[in-house]
């Protein structure tokens, strides 16, 4: 089978594409023949070794492949797997392992990391929806808990967790205003929210002080957003090396979403697709070769949804 390979930490063009044997599933495994992929700046921050999960690979780890997420069909399964062959199923990679190995053709992975596919939902979609879905409802429902009437900020709207936050946000009763660039206001405010053009506009003069500030830009955000929030608000930052020191000396509640598989929160993400009650812009699409290319475009910082590599 083919795969996307890396030899040392560096820049896109350390990917490579490979042939590797297929891989075999393990204990309370399964093989994943991979329709799609989704491709997350996770991925371009393991590969250029600035992940914090990048510290936990040795030398002797290489070649890696990346790739946390994906939708595919089930080839094999092992012993204690409750997934069958030719079940077409979605999910991730645990963070508990520092690499995904989604950039194949084929992958094992856990079982109980994955769940069937809900029917009609293209497999570009459910190739990038677990990681985005899993951080996005861990923001909003676990740390956040938004509520009905509470004023919701999402900074970074326009991206693939941005919009999913929006969405759940606006679902959960909230008022939610939305920083993107302009070329993405339309998409934003077809999702229920009041876009706020982060190049033209200083959201402190458009947005009342927020409940809930869900902050998928940080650098640039994070101290701005602590002199705006509402008294007794909450902050969730994306980013997963954020300092939060600032929002503790001023007592403010916030959190860094740690995430985790949950096979019921992607039954419930899938049911919300099937029916069009959520959904998960795929703003572009790439061949299993063309990864490099993908994070180049998540590195630039203006990518519009998810970018998924469509594999099979």
């Amino acid at each position: 089978m083919r795969q996307m390979q890396i030899d040392r930490f560096g820049g896109p063009e350390e990917l490579y594409v490979a042939e590797a044997p297929a891989p075999q599933a393990g204990p309370g495994q399964v093989v994943v023949r991979v329709e799609a992929a989704g491709v997350n700046p996770l991925d371009h921050k393991i590969r250029d070794g600035s992940s914090g999960l990048a510290a936990r690979i040795a030398p002797e780890d290489f070649p890696l492949v990346l790739g946390r997420e994906c939708c595919g069909v089930v080839e094999s399964a092992g012993e204690g797997a409750d997934l069958e062959p030719g079940q077409r199923v979605f999910g991730m990679v645990a963070l508990s392992d520092p690499v995904g190995r989604c950039y194949a053709e084929q992958v094992a992975v856990d079982a109980s990391a994955f769940a069937p596919a809900p029917d009609g939902v293209p497999s570009t979609v459910l190739g990038g929806a677990a990681l985005a879905s899993y951080t996005a409802w861990t923001a909003v429902h676990d740390l956040a808990r938004v509520q009905p009437g509470e004023t919701v900020l999402v900074h970074g709207a326009g991206g693939g967790v941005g919009q999913l936050m929006v969405q759940l946000a606006v679902r959960a009763g909230a008022r939610v205003y939305g920083t993107a660039s302009a070329e993405k206001a339309d998409r934003v405010r077809s999702l229920g929210a009041t876009p706020v053009d982060y190049a033209s506009e200083d959201f402190r003069s458009v947005v009342p002080p927020p409940d809930v500030v869900l902050d998928g830009v940080y650098f640039s955000t994070f101290e701005p957003s602590l002199d705006h929030l509402a008294p007794g608000g909450r902050v969730v930052v994306l980013p997963t090396l954020a300092d939060l020191t600032p929002a503790q000396e001023r007592g403010i509640e916030a959190h860094i979403p740690s995430i985790s598989p949950d096979r019921a929160v992607l039954a419930q993400v899938g049911g919300l697709l099937a029916t069009g009650d959520l959904s998960i812009e795929v703003g572009q699409t790439f061949p299993l070769e063309g990864a490099a290319d993908a994070q180049r475009l998540l590195e630039e910082g203006h990518a519009r949804g998810k970018v998924v590599l469509e594999v099979g």
